[in-house]
Formats: structure tokens, sequence, C-alpha cells
């Protein structure tokens, strides 16, 4: 992998707001997007939810690399092993960076990363087939190989009572219409990345070549994109028909929580204690402890009083304040015996960054 100053200014924007409480394996598992209570955790409690699996093709050698570049640039320096902060030099460079590599403003990974990645291999794959049909052409190979994608958009065409006419218009028309709401070099991030009737997409390597751009740049104004035209779409459902029933709107918030949170919580509302859930599950109480603080990052109507009396919520709270700190080993020396990690997580859960 080629140094990336956009992966560069990621990691170090990261690191910025870690402020060495973290190692920097916690920012390899939020960009890769490992759906774990931790990872979540960290994505809300540090202000870094909307990179999550951003870079999910990164491979851990490729990354320690970057680690590797930014302290030979004497950029962080290390405070303790696998940990650490930014340099004064490092301070410079990400303010000199954040000019030409800041995020897309509506890019949410943890958000709209999932329903991003399905909603465009559906939309990339019905304009490749309907401009390929338009011109009587039935002998193309498919931009997209999942089954399930492709007996969607087998499904979207030809139940719909509109003509293949018709259907080209009134796409060209709403995503024309959406394009016109972002930045020139957002929009080209996106339209050159299609494919149609003799014409194949760029790879977003080609893209960064032809926009004289970072890859990396143009992958995250790529996304971001995408995740733009879902926010839009959602606000505007009317006005955009076809996009509507192309981006399938998850029903649940559920879909936020990772698989084994899921199971712990249908357990929870049955009424079942976190004893009983361990026992059930055949898995350790702390683990279940894990499940519930990142229930409580979720859902924000979910009661933590049920495991935490106010007053002490209130002392954790002050601590977190006065220390100005989110490590948890400081947190409980000064709060004390009395008050248990799986609390001062719960606190952290609930007051957010």
């Amino acid at each position: 992998m080629e140094a990336s100053l956009q992966l560069q200014y990621t990691v170090l924007y990261c690191l910025k707001q870690l402020k060495g409480e973290r190692t920097v394996s916690s920012i390899y598992h939020l960009l890769k997007g490992k759906r774990s209570s931790q990872t979540f955790q960290d994505g809300n409690m540090f202000h870094l939810s909307f990179l999550f699996g951003v870079y999910k093709s990164i491979r851990r050698h490729d990354y320690d690399k970057q680690i590797e570049t930014l302290l030979n640039a004497q950029l962080i320096t290390c405070v303790h092993e696998n940990t650490y902060i930014l340099s004064e030099v490092g301070e410079k460079q990400l303010n000199e960076w954040r000019e030409k590599f800041y995020f897309p403003k509506h890019l949410h990974g943890l958000q709209y990363g999932e329903l991003g990645e399905n909603f465009w291999k559906r939309l990339s794959l019905i304009i490749q087939t309907v401009s390929n049909l338009q011109q009587q052409n039935v002998k193309f190979i498919p931009i997209q190989q999942d089954t399930e994608i492709t007996r969607w958009v087998k499904q979207f065409i030809t139940s719909s009572s509109f003509s293949r006419e018709y259907l080209a218009e009134q796409l060209y028309k709403e995503i024309h219409f959406i394009l016109m709401n972002v930045t020139p070099i957002e929009a080209n991030s996106f339209v050159y990345r299609l494919t149609g009737y003799h014409r194949i997409g760029y790879t977003t390597e080609q893209l960064g070549d032809m926009m004289k751009q970072d890859e990396h740049r143009v992958y995250l104004l790529f996304w971001g994109t995408i995740h733009f035209i879902i926010q839009h779409v959602q606000h505007h459902k009317q006005q955009f028909p076809l996009l509507t029933q192309i981006i399938a709107y998850p029903n649940e918030k559920a879909d936020l929580l990772s698989i084994s949170t899921q199971k712990t919580y249908q357990l929870w509302k049955q009424g079942r204690s976190m004893d009983e859930i361990a026992r059930i599950r055949k898995l350790k109480v702390a683990t279940i402890e894990d499940h519930i603080v990142e229930i409580a990052l979720r859902e924000k109507e979910f009661q933590v009083e049920q495991f935490i009396e106010k007053e002490k919520m209130k002392q954790i709270q002050n601590v977190i304040e006065k220390l100005q700190t989110r490590k948890l080993r400081i947190l409980k020396q000064a709060a004390g015996e009395h008050v248990s990690y799986f609390e001062i997580r719960l606190v952290l859960a609930r007051v957010g960054g």
C-alpha cells in the first residue's frame, strides 16, 4: 500500500481524539468496522462513530506501516506500549492537512455503512441493467455478483409497471436533482463509478489519477456522497419514489447492535436477570455487562437506572468532569471501592463524549 496522506490524516485525527487513552488497535478495529461492544463504545465516547467501517479492506500489516510512518516523521509520540499521542509537529501537521483532507460532512459509517453498501450494489446494478436493456443488449456481465442483490434487482425491474425508458428517465432525474446539492468533486466520485452500456465504471484508483486526488480521499468522498443521498431521500421520500424503493431502510434500531448483544437484549426484555442470561447463553457475566453497556449506548430510552442509583450516577459524572478523562482505571481509583467498572462504563455510555 502506497503512503496515503488521507489515511495518515485519518489515523492522526483518531489519535488526537483518543488522547492516549486507547491503543492504536482500537482505531484499527473501528476503521475495519469490528462489531464489538468495545468498538461501539470507543466510537461513541471519542466521537469517532462516523469513521466506523470506512476502511474495511485495510490489513493490519498496512495499518501498522501507517503508524510507523507517523512515528518516523515524529508526528506522534509513544506514551506506553502501542499507545500514542500527537507531538507538537503532529498537531501542526493535522491542522495543515485538515483543509485538504477533511472528512465529508455526511459520512457516517456506523449509521449508514451497511445501508450504503447495500444501496450502492442495488443502484449500480439497476443502472447497468436498464442502460443495457434500453440498447437491446441482454448479454452483459453484471457488475454485482451478490445473488441476493441480483435477485432483488431482477424483481425490481420485472415487477415495475413503468417502461424501461421511464425508469431510466426517472432515475436520472432523481439522482441528478440530489447531486446538485453536493460539490462537483463529490458528484464526479459517484457518477464515474457507475457502469452502463459499453461503459465500465472507474475504480477509486483510476478516479484518483483522473482527479489528481489521493485514492483514499476519493473513496471517502464517494461514501460520503452515498450517505448524503440516503439522508436526503429519507427526509424527502415523496420527491424520490424510485430511490426510496432502492434504499432498504431498516425498521429496527437493533441493526446497530452487535449480533450477540441483540440475543442478550431479547432475553433481557423477557425479564431475565444478568446472571440468568449469562447462564442461558453460557457466557461470563462480564460479557453480559458489555452487552448492557452497548444497549445503553444505542437505545436512548433504555433505563440505566435499573443498574445504578441516580446518586451514584451523579457522583461518577462529577468525577468524569473533574478529571477530564475516560480512562476506566483512573476513574475507578477516584470514584472509590463502592463503584464498579460496570457502573462507570454505563455512565460513560449515557453521557457520551
